[in-house]
């Protein structure tokens, strides 16, 4: 009889065990992201980002959107009002001309070398579907000599195998269609990736993510505002908008932190490396984070047992705009290579670190 009540115990608390887990979702960050790199969204064209990330959100939080294409919802009651932002738009090229030759020029929208579409598949988006292209490289691209070194937006030039502008417009396509890289996602490991639009996917996926994982019941006695913005890349648009709307006293927008933990770069800024955790991003391009905030946040971070890192990285971020309207701006990270290239490069390590401290913020910030 002893005996069997030793094995109660021990099943009651394996139980306890397997019912506590059960209570706290893993992490789908990691797979989000891959999800969502393969949906198209250059800057001005987000609707089937927006698309995605609305019908995720469960109609009990109440979603919000708007002509934009920005998406939110607030919950709890009260103040402060703590805003989580990430931005849905990635660099990329806008159909501006089709040629007689059934070629197509472009405008670029978002920071990027020019050079680099050079010779690469692209896919044009049209309302019909997708279309296959190439940059078409120079000629002489592939020698050394100076003349052929410059290439500028205005070189970029898209072969479709039509050869008049009759055939591409039979493609549906059209002035205005969007256009990205053809989209990859290299696997270096099983915790490391590599793809164009990293940033800031992973940022849009830390906040679907963490919206599962938040208990909502302990918002209580101030609002939680989750948000996905528009046309970052080209301007901060979305978030200017959303500043005129969301009153937030705290705003932490989570973007990427352009790390120099590349093997050519210099080590003297912003070197922190993958794999270490989330980011505290204390001085950027845009924002100077109030060390008292830096320091609440990696208190919240350490309390519940989650890496971060702290550093200074070039680069603008989306909680800038809001600074004016009287928001204390906290940008939040991960560490990412490469950034605005093809090859971004992140950590499974890190995203999902990051999606920890959203959480945790979210639910604890008012008891540190």
């Amino acid at each position: 009889m002893k005996r069997l009540s030793i094995y109660a115990v021990i099943f009651f608390m394996l139980g306890s065990m397997m019912f506590s887990r059960s209570e706290q979702p893993e992490s789908q960050a990691w797979s989000l992201l891959q999800e969502m790199l393969l949906i198209p969204g250059v800057s001005g064209q987000e609707s089937r980002v927006a698309d995605f990330v609305f019908s995720s959100i469960p109609m009990t939080l109440n979603p919000n959107r708007d002509e934009m294409e920005n998406v939110w919802f607030t919950a709890g009651e009260g103040e402060p009002h703590i805003l989580f932002v990430a931005h849905t738009d990635e660099i990329g090229l806008i159909v501006e001309q089709i040629t007689q030759d059934g070629t197509l020029k472009v405008e670029g929208r978002g920071g990027f070398f020019p050079k680099m579409y050079e010779g690469h598949l692209v896919v044009v988006y049209t309302k019909k579907g997708p279309v296959d292209g190439v940059v078409i490289p120079r000629k002489g691209s592939f020698s050394m000599t100076p003349d052929a070194s410059y290439f500028d937006i205005r070189d970029i030039e898209i072969y479709l195998g039509v050869s008049t502008k009759e055939e591409a417009e039979n493609l549906e396509i059209s002035p205005g269609d969007q256009i990205t890289i053809k989209k990859t996602i290299t696997e270096l490991s099983p915790e490391i990736i590599c793809a164009r639009g990293i940033d800031d996917r992973a940022g849009c996926a830390v906040l679907l993510d963490a919206l599962r994982r938040v208990d909502w019941d302990k918002i209580k006695g101030r609002r939680v505002t989750f948000a996905w913005d528009v046309q970052e890349e080209i301007g901060l648009y979305g978030a200017s908008r959303l500043a005129e709307v969301l009153d937030a006293d705290y705003v932490f927008p989570v973007d990427t932190f352009v790390s120099s933990d590349a093997p050519f770069d210099s080590k003297r800024f912003a070197q922190l490396p993958l794999g270490q955790g989330a980011v505290i991003r204390a001085i950027d391009s845009s924002s100077i984070t109030p060390w008292t905030y830096i320091q609440k946040v990696k208190k919240i971070a350490k309390s519940n047992h989650i890496p971060v890192q702290i550093g200074n990285t070039r680069g603008g971020n989306d909680g800038s705009v809001f600074v004016p309207k009287g928001s204390v701006n906290i940008p939040l990270s991960w560490p990412g290579l490469y950034s605005h290239s093809f090859i971004e490069k992140i950590h499974k390590k890190d995203l999902e670190a990051l999606t920890e401290l959203v959480v945790a913020i979210a639910e604890k910030w008012e008891e540190n």
